[in-house]
């Protein structure tokens, strides 16, 4: 699922009309488009935005597939929604967005949870992990642009609440309630 999350993205890049058609736009949701709150994740504002999102979600997404795949594909079905629907109520001032980032905040989040909950002996580095991943985000608040990608338009910045709930969105699929046999 990691693979075709990013050969979706990837293709998607050369589509002209893919941000127009699938972005994040608070307008259209509102008119009933509400794949939008879906979709945005996959379409990006330039090419380094992409990078910098593929950088870190392939080889996190892989490795948390070999980890936990059920429960990683079910964060990749549903973090996005879970996003959209965060950032479309709690931010009403935010019009556009796009890109995998609050998602790729979530899948890493999830591969470090997953590797404290097995007590494996580097137990440090995930929690260094998380504690870097929250650093990222509290900066990214603080500064209101992204630390690495880079957007090509004026008017595009970095939402950090995307990210935030794609880490929580990776705690309630990780540490949700499990079926009974």
């Amino acid at each position: 699922m990691t693979v075709a999350f990013a050969l979706a993205a990837l293709t998607l890049r050369f589509w002209p009309g893919a941000e127009a058609a699938l972005g994040y736009e608070r307008a259209q949701i509102a008119a009933a488009q509400y794949w939008r709150l879906w979709t945005a994740h996959l379409v990006h504002f330039s090419w380094s935005h992409l990078f910098w999102n593929l950088l870190v979600f392939v080889p996190a997404g892989l490795w948390a597939e070999r980890l936990l795949p059920d429960r990683l594909r079910l964060l990749l079905l549903l973090g996005p929604a879970l996003i959209g629907v965060a950032l479309y109520g709690l931010d009403p001032g935010l019009a556009r967005y796009a890109g995998l980032s609050g998602v790729v905040a979530g899948v890493v989040a999830f591969l470090a949870l997953v590797q404290l909950r097995r007590g494996t002996s580097d137990r440090w580095f995930w929690r260094s992990v998380l504690l870097l991943l929250v650093a990222k985000i509290g900066l990214e608040f603080a500064l209101s642009e992204p630390l690495f990608a880079r957007f090509a338009e004026t008017g595009v910045r970095a939402v950090p609440l995307a990210h935030a709930a794609g880490v929580l969105g990776a705690g309630l699929i990780l540490f949700g309630r499990r079926r009974r046999r």
